[in-house]
């Protein structure tokens, strides 16, 4: 990944032109580099020590510090298990009631769901009830789930008795752990217990196991993706980069300011790209950059020049933004980018030459591309 100032020296020296693309990649396709495939989501009360679990079992780590999630995270684990080796995602989920209806979107995709509240903090015990009937009315009817009393460690403040969260479990008809992300007590059991849950649910036997979840993936969670843009898009900017590999220069700027759609770190997106979304071992042949904000407070300087140059889409100028819940950003504004994968073509002296919304056909922007070509000829 390079880091975004790179891009404002090579727009300023280099005798061609550019597309820019701003893209958010939704992790939502299976990797088949493994038998299977787990989606697991985390759900309780702010602070009930989430983030906390996720990292000690992804990472070995223990922060106590952290910053509360916004909207959802998330992170990858391989298991083992009765000799299938499986790669779970699992995503960390906000507690505040301004998020929910973000994170709701993510329950239909959901195979597994940790339920978390604090033994220190009864109110979060409580809220339980409300956390599973949001699940039965959003998540796939064969979601699998346990409970789990988090902050263990902390027995002289327990305000929930072991007995209370395991007469709640069975009332639900789930399994209890009691963990503590700080010691490690439960974590990896509770997690692998669900993955466990999961398998057995989805698998009619060892041999056809990773055709049912596939199945079950493709017709339940995944059905939106039939249609997806993005793999197009994706593969459409690659056709582009490949047709034109001395004149044109396509560059790629993730971000995560629509729906918290991008909250892989840096690190993890190219191997998004690969194994998730396009997926099927897919590597751009055109840069992309580090993260960066294209709206807001924060806006790089690159796109606060891009939007100032080019207010609107040349193809679609008066559609509003998205629904305001998706608007994480402050403030808003008339030129704000929409939404993932609104494109910018830049003709070779740095000049922003037109601007198409995320509806346009990136492969339709070509007759733009040969007419800068014609003008720019040496």
């Amino acid at each position: 990944m390079k880091p975004v100032p790179r891009m404002l020296r090579s727009m300023n020296k280099r005798n061609n032109f550019h597309v820019i693309s701003y893209q958010t990649y939704a992790s939502t396709k299976i990797n088949r580099v493994y038998k299977d495939f787990g989606k697991l989501l985390l759900l309780g009360d702010s602070g009930v020590g989430k983030t906390c679990m996720l990292r000690r079992f992804a990472e070995g780590e223990f922060d106590p510090s952290h910053i509360s999630t916004i909207g959802v995270d998330f992170k990858m684990k391989t298991l083992e298990i009765d000799g299938i080796r499986v790669r779970v995602q699992i995503w960390d989920t906000a507690g505040q009631e301004r998020y929910q209806t973000i994170t709701k979107q993510y329950y239909r995709r959901a195979q597994g769901i940790i339920f978390v509240y604090d033994i220190t903090d009864e109110p979060s015990f409580q809220h339980i009830g409300k956390w599973a009937s949001d699940v039965d009315e959003y998540a796939p009817e064969q979601v699998q789930t346990i409970l789990v009393g988090n902050k263990a460690d902390n027995e002289p403040k327990r305000r929930v008795t072991k007995a209370q969260g395991s007469k709640l479990a069975e009332a639900y008809g789930m399994e209890f752990f009691e963990t503590s992300a700080s010691t490690s007590r439960n974590i990896k059991e509770s997690f692998t217990r669900v993955t466990e849950l999961v398998l057995q649910a989805y698998k009619n036997d060892v041999d056809h196991l990773l055709g049912s979840l596939d199945d079950y993936l493709d017709r339940a969670a995944l059905q939106e993706e039939k249609d997806s843009t993005t793999t197009r898009d994706f593969n459409e900017l690659s056709q582009l980069q490949s047709k034109y590999p001395h004149r044109l220069v396509v560059l790629g700027f993730p971000c995560n300011q629509f729906g918290y759609q991008e909250n892989c770190t840096n690190a993890e997106i190219l191997n998004s790209l690969q194994h998730v979304r396009p997926g099927g071992g897919f590597k751009p042949n055109f840069t992309i950059f580090e993260k960066c904000d294209v709206n807001g407070t924060n806006t790089h300087p690159v796109f606060a020049y891009l939007k100032h140059k080019l207010p609107y889409p040349d193809d679609d100028p008066s559609s509003l933004m998205q629904d305001p819940k998706f608007l994480v950003w402050s403030p808003v504004n008339r030129t704000d980018v929409a939404w993932n994968f609104e494109k910018f073509l830049i003709a070779p002296e740095g000049e922003p030459f037109k601007r198409y919304s995320k509806n346009f056909p990136t492969i339709d922007m070509e007759p733009d591309i040969q007419r800068l070509l014609r003008l720019t000829k040496a």
